[in-house]
């Protein structure tokens, strides 16, 4: 007897984590610009610390160029700094870059390109899905409208892109790494320095092309764009906006060394955190950013209930927002 209630026990608890692991799907659009402002404001020094390791990438696949025959090609790869990265692994512009030629023999070797289009859509070939995400079309976007009014203000595009994504609750949410517009590399480093052109020719003996795919990108927007559903849909923004400018280096009596000015790569971030309501179009403000936002309930992939993110409240309750604007 106590046999059979243990064998139900653990059935019964089998059946209540496959359930639990069976997460709602939602639709996402996101349209991420640069605002014109002449307003002066004190930003950080150094930008926000972005965690890569768990995102979802859906942009390198689609922007990146394979170049393992080339990188095969060249000599003793162990005298050399090669870095590049794997499809499947995160692209990112913070200090974890891949170690030189890791994943040289068991992967494809990818170069970004210098700039990465506004508009990210699957391309032939590429892949598009992942387990817990899947890139759309330019035919499921629905911001068309707003776009072109925004565009009459004079507002720079940075990144529009549709995807699917598995809603989890906070503790196993998956961010998405979002990146878009220049990749200062090639002059600036992560921390905003720029980059020793003596120690760059030093490094590096390959010419143009390996200049152009040993550093790790410093992307002009960078950022992580999480969405969880806790009863409620909830958004949290880290983004990086860099842009060049001048930078003083203080003078210094003990080495007597004088003021110098040099350019900066300096850094503008925002860091939001917002409870929202699917199907309606959010907008997400900052003194020199903005996004456009909808979450989109769907037909589900899989078999399973679909869950109310907002049956609790009240039709005409607004939506509390905690916002903190850096």
């Amino acid at each position: 007897m106590i046999k059979h209630l243990l064998l139900a026990t653990v059935a019964s608890l089998s059946t209540m984590s496959a359930q639990a692991a069976n997460y709602p799907w939602y639709e996402v659009e996101v349209y991420l610009f640069e605002r014109p402002t002449n307003v002066t404001e004190q930003w950080p020094s150094t930008p926000l610390t972005l965690k890569t390791d768990n995102a979802i990438d859906l942009i390198t696949p689609q922007v990146a160029n394979d170049i393992t025959g080339v990188a095969m090609a060249l000599s003793d790869c162990n005298q050399n700094s090669w870095g590049g990265n794997s499809f499947g692994l995160n692209s990112s512009g913070d200090s974890n870059a891949q170690a030189p030629c890791q994943n040289l023999n068991g992967g494809s070797k990818l170069v970004l390109p210098k700039q990465i289009p506004v508009n990210i859509v699957p391309n032939a070939g590429k892949p598009a899905a992942q387990p817990s995400a899947v890139l759309l079309g330019a035919d499921r976007a629905r911001f068309n409208d707003e776009i072109s009014k925004l565009r009459r203000l004079g507002i720079e595009p940075l990144l529009h892109m549709t995807w699917q994504q598995e809603m989890r609750p906070r503790r196993a949410a998956q961010p998405v790494h979002l990146f878009a517009g220049k990749n200062y590399a090639e002059q600036f480093q992560a921390n905003g320095m720029p980059v020793s052109m003596e120690a760059k020719n030093n490094q590096y003996g390959y010419g143009q092309l390996t200049e152009q795919t040993t550093s790790a990108p410093v992307w002009q927007f960078d950022g992580l764009l999480t969405i969880y559903l806790s009863h409620y849909l909830y958004v949290e923004t880290q983004f990086n906006l860099r842009e060049p400018e001048q930078k003083t280096l203080q003078a210094d009596e003990s080495t007597q060394t004088a003021a110098t000015v040099i350019p900066y790569l300096g850094v503008i971030p925002m860091e939001q955190n917002r409870r929202i309501r699917s199907t309606e179009l959010h907008y997400f403000d900052h003194p020199r950013l903005g996004m456009l936002l909808q979450v989109r309930k769907m037909q589900q992939p899989v078999a399973g209930p679909l869950e109310d993110d907002e049956a609790p409240e009240e039709a005409d309750e607004p939506a509390a927002t905690n916002e903190n604007n850096q």
